[in-house]
């Protein structure tokens, strides 16, 4: 029992470190590109296979979404009186200088750094603008695997795992509907609980349909999981989203001419 505990606890670590690596993509403000777009946000694919634990291949996440709540760093470029930190107000509005009031929950740091841009254009030439998340206060969910459009997905309200797997996209046809994989209650105390989803689809059996909470992750398998010891030893090769975590800190995306990976406190 205590072997299984061990591995049980490795196996959320390594789960935890696994989905959220990586996460520093750029893009210039001036000059949008939608090709390093599909890069920052990875690529689908890898090999297909029926034997649990082998690769499932690359997992392609949605940018980040902005919610009520949320907090952003606004830079503009050789622009120092711009520089503000401000939270999303519980209408989803932002006011920015020149610009005014701002409709920035439900938009990526892309389009919000967008809007900015534009705004700023008709009093600066070419503004330069870098737009960071500094910490995220937003209910938010993870979907990943199997789904046709894994990421993040805001829970303004009571969300089941079957409508979180609805919002990216559904099943694919490869997903395990009886096997899949919520994640809850962070790295220390983590808990692991099976959900036969094909058994509430079919069935109706709303146990297996259970409400998300905030910072849940669901996890759709391509191959039946019959034993987490196996599945565990095979762990590290089926997620590679392009997300990080780290001592309770998700890492966003800073998106502009210069930036880096941003810490956003998880609360």
């Amino acid at each position: 029992m205590k072997s299984y505990m061990y591995k049980f606890r490795v196996f959320i670590a390594i789960i935890a470190m696994t989905v959220f690596y990586g996460c520093s993509a750029l893009t210039s403000s001036s000059k949008p590109d939608s090709q390093g777009l599909k890069e920052a946000q990875g690529a689908s694919g890898g090999a297909g296979g029926n034997n649990e634990g082998e690769k499932e291949g690359m997992a392609r996440v949605s940018e980040f979404i902005l919610g009520s709540g949320d907090k952003v760093e606004i830079l503009v470029y050789r622009n120092d009186d711009l520089k503000r930190d401000v939270q999303i107000d519980p209408s989803g509005n932002i006011m920015y200088p020149l610009v005014g009031d701002i409709k920035a929950a439900g938009l990526s740091i892309f389009q919000l750094r967008d809007k900015i841009r534009d705004g700023l254009a008709k009093y600066i030439v070419d503004p330069q603008v870098t737009v960071g998340v500094v910490s995220t206060q937003s209910q938010k969910i993870i979907v990943l695997g199997e789904v046709k459009t894994p990421g993040f997905f805001q829970a303004e309200s009571s969300i089941t795992a079957l409508e979180a797997i609805s919002r990216a996209g559904g099943f694919t046809l490869d997903g395990k509907k009886q096997s899949v994989l919520l994640i809850r209650g962070g790295m220390k105390k983590p808990e692991l609980i099976p959900l036969n989803l094909e058994k509430a689809l079919k069935e109706g059996d709303l146990t297996q349909n259970i409400i998300l909470q905030r910072g849940d992750i669901v996890y759709v398998p391509r191959t039946f999981i019959s034993n987490v010891d196996r599945f565990f030893t095979h762990l590290s090769t089926i997620i590679s989203p392009l997300l990080q975590l780290e001592s309770g800190y998700y890492i966003g995306e800073r998106i502009g001419v210069t930036g880096g990976g941003t810490s956003i406190p998880v609360k």
